[in-house]
């Protein structure tokens, strides 16, 4: 009865194992994605540092430390 049961361990370790190597790679060919744009492009005019200022205003408002008198 053991030698039975470890022979159907061994063989289902072995089919698992194996069935890693039939993948195969997932690409959709040569399509690398659209380039992303800038996060202060679209609403600050690609103005980098009056985003980063509304950003800082932005995350000091949601700071309860600071909010509360």
């Amino acid at each position: 009865m053991k030698s039975t049961s470890l022979k159907i361990v061994a063989a289902l370790a072995a089919a698992c194992l194996l069935s890693a190597c039939g993948e195969k790679v997932q690409t959709a060919g040569d399509y690398r994605g659209k380039t992303d744009s800038k996060a202060y492009d679209a609403n600050f005019g690609g103005d980098k540092a009056k985003w980063e200022a509304a950003t800082r205003a932005r995350a000091q408002n949601q700071n309860d430390h600071k909010r509360i008198p």
